[in-house]
């Protein structure tokens, strides 16, 4: 038997994915006032990781009448990956206006795919 998740999750997944890409814009205008004039596109477009990897899809199984949403393990996998890609992206951009770098940062990113990959796997074989 398996569990997928419900109506009201994915209601709730839109409410979170929408205050964590507002979050994001807010932080990027606030950093970006004590930039000194530096950008990075890692920090510009932060918004974008939870806006196309978790709003919009968020807001399609849950207005789509019918649709199988993803289990549990699924769904947990792909929101570990978008958190992991945005946070990612976050310390890419302020080392980039730090001028400085890690590779650590590039291991979550390559962890954040690499579970985002899963999330969809383990939905796909579901289905």
């Amino acid at each position: 038997m398996s569990i997928s998740v419900s109506h009201d999750s994915e209601r709730r997944n839109v409410v979170v994915y929408l205050g964590v890409t507002l979050f994001c814009v807010v932080f990027f205008l606030i950093y970006n006032q004590f930039s000194h004039g530096i950008h990075s596109p890692f920090m510009t477009f932060l918004f974008a990781w939870p806006l196309c990897l978790g709003l919009i899809p968020s807001l399609i199984l849950w207005k789509i009448p019918g649709t199988m949403g993803p289990g549990r393990v699924s769904a947990n996998l792909y929101h570990s990956g978008v958190a992991a890609v945005t946070v990612s992206s976050l310390l890419r951009g302020i080392f980039d206006i730090a001028g400085t770098s890690s590779n650590l940062q590039v291991y979550l990113m390559i962890a954040g795919v690499a579970f985002l990959v899963c999330g969809v796997l383990a939905w796909a074989v579901k289905k």
